[in-house]
This record gives C-alpha cells, structure tokens and sequence, in this order.
C-alpha cells in the first residue's frame, strides 16, 4: 500500500480554506478515500449528527504532475479515518511558515505504547513542508487503512447514484433564504421543506398554536429541461393555496429536515463560495441532497467539475421531534 504527492498551491488552499474548514463543521473526523482520480473526504452519520457529507478534489488538481501515486491491492483504493482538526492544523502550519512545498506520504512509525515493552508500528500521513529557510516534518495519526469492504462502504457513500428529479438554486435567492431561517429556529427544530417545479420554495415550522411559513419565488430551476405547468398555481392566491396547487398536481415536492441541518449547510457556503447552491429532493423523499456547485476558474461560462461539495439531510416525520 503506497500514497505519496506534492500539493498544488490551488490544492493545498481548497483544503485549508474550504473544505477543511466546512467538514470540521460537521464533525470532528472524517473518512478520506483515495483513489487514482479523487482525494474525497467522506462524512456519514458515523462521524456526524445525521447528515453525509462529501468533499471531493480530483488529484490532478490536488498534486503536482508527476508527484501522485497510490497503490494498493484493492483497485488501487486507500482510506482510513483522521481528525479534520489536526489536518488541517497541519495545512495552516505550512502555509503559515512560508513554505514553498507540500509532500505527503504514507509512512508507519514505531510507537511506544504505555504499558507495553515493546513499541507497536502504527500509520501515519507525514507531512513535509520546504521552504529556501524551512524544513518541517509532520506525522498525522491516522487509522488503520481500512479493509476492502470498508473501502467500499465509503466509496458508496460518496458516490452519486441517483440525482433529485429537479433541484432549485438557493444561491438565485440571494440572502433572504438565510435571514428566513435564522426568523424561524426560535419557533421549531423540524423544517418542513417543499421544492416546486415553477421555482417556488416553500418553509414551513410549526409549534403549539403556531407556524410561520416562507415562500420564496423566481428561484433558478435545474435542470432547465424541467417545465412547470403555468395552469397549476394562481398568483393571487396565498401563499398556502399555492403550495396546496402544486402538491395537488404533483407540481411539488414536501419532506422534513431539521432545521439546524439546513441552516449549518447555508451558513459554510462563505468558506467556498460556490456559484449554485442546488437543493433536490430525493425522488422515494428519502434525503434532501444539495450539492455546491462551482466556477471553473479557466472558463468564463463554465463549472468546474474537479471539485464537488455535497450534503445529504436525512428526513424526518413531521411529528418528530429532534
């Protein structure tokens, strides 16, 4: 089992600056699946509240050219779990001492352990920094790579194996998406969620004697191929007669989250600033899935598919509480 390469300036700052720091905001451990193609940090209820969690970068953005390789008996696929924290305590120290140069590696150490004579061998990614005035070496406890059918429990959980039948940009709100729920925590912890095909998001939270809803309009609809009956939802009816119209010609999609789930989601979108925020309803309701999609930075009028963050809320019935 073999992996070793050098950090791109670009691929050491998506991990320091944005990826890191939203992973870290979901839990404090994470599953890093390496694969010839992808460095993925993987997330799922193992190491979080309920929501699975994916940050992927492809290494031919993450390492220099030349400077990748993994190997390993299982198709060529390494993981293991580490704490987000100290990895990203590791990328800050390079940066922060102004070096030119990021190596890392997979390496197995001696390690003495209290109460045993002998030192026990343990794996570690070690990390080297170079600079013209620097040299420093750091070693991250990691865990035991995983066997082959934990391998593949985090390859699936990553993968993408069906996409909503349509998602709606929140990002085309703007910030009144963020202010609605922030209005809305103090009431409930359940958020009664509802994407439309004519581009209506619809809030709803409720308590004893109480409920206040939002609706959202204009909101971008992807894929573009998805067409809303103009015939279904009357403008000058309230809010709640809309979202009755739309539910009644299966116009609409309703599920519950937890509203702190949402709110978490929206409140990283600074630390990566995406381009689209696509939120989707799962077509059996089973999950809400909201990917972050982003700008290539090569292309005025593209997206950049070497990066991928993505989020996937569980769903609640409504009368359950957190």
């Amino acid at each position: 089992m073999k992996f070793k390469g050098v950090f791109t300036e670009r691929g050491a700052q998506t991990l320091e600056r944005a990826f890191l720091p939203t992973v870290e905001k979901f839990g404090k451990s994470c599953q890093l699946l390496i694969t010839p193609e992808q460095f993925c940090l993987v997330q799922t209820t193992l190491n979080t509240d309920g929501p699975q969690v994916c940050a992927r970068v492809n290494t031919d953005v993450l390492f220099e050219a030349g400077s990748f390789n993994v190997q390993s008996r299982h198709h060529n696929l390494i993981a293991f779990s580490l704490d987000v924290g100290l990895l990203l305590k590791v990328l800050r120290s390079a940066s922060g001492n102004a070096s030119d140069r990021l190596e890392v590696k997979l390496v197995q150490k001696s390690v003495r352990v209290p109460g045993q004579e002998e030192a026990e061998p343990r794996p570690f990614m070690s990390f080297t920094a170079r600079g013209s005035a620097v040299s420093i070496v750091q070693d991250l406890p990691i865990s035991k790579p995983f066997v082959p059918s934990d391998i593949d429990r985090v390859a699936q959980a990553k993968a993408i194996t069906t996409y909503a039948p349509l998602y709606l940009d929140l990002a085309s709100g703007g910030d009144r998406l963020q202010a609605v729920i922030e209005r809305m925590k103090p009431i409930g912890t359940v958020l009664r969620l509802v994407t439309c095909k004519n581009g209506d998001l619809h809030l709803q939270v409720s308590a004893t004697n109480t409920m206040l809803g939002a609706q959202l309009q204009g909101l971008t609809v992807v894929p573009a191929t998805v067409q809303a009956d103009p015939g279904v939802v009357d403008r000058t009816a309230t809010a709640e007669q809309q979202l009755q119209a739309a539910l009644d010609a299966d116009e609409a999609s309703s599920v519950h989250v937890l509203i702190k789930h949402l709110s978490k989601v929206l409140a990283v979108r600074p630390l990566s600033s995406p381009n689209q925020i696509l939120c989707g309803i799962a077509a059996n309701r089973g999950h809400v899935h909201i990917m972050f999609i982003f700008k290539d930075p090569n292309a005025a009028a593209a997206f950049d598919d070497t990066l991928e963050l993505t989020f996937k809320l569980p769903v609640r019935a409504e009368d359950e509480d957190e």
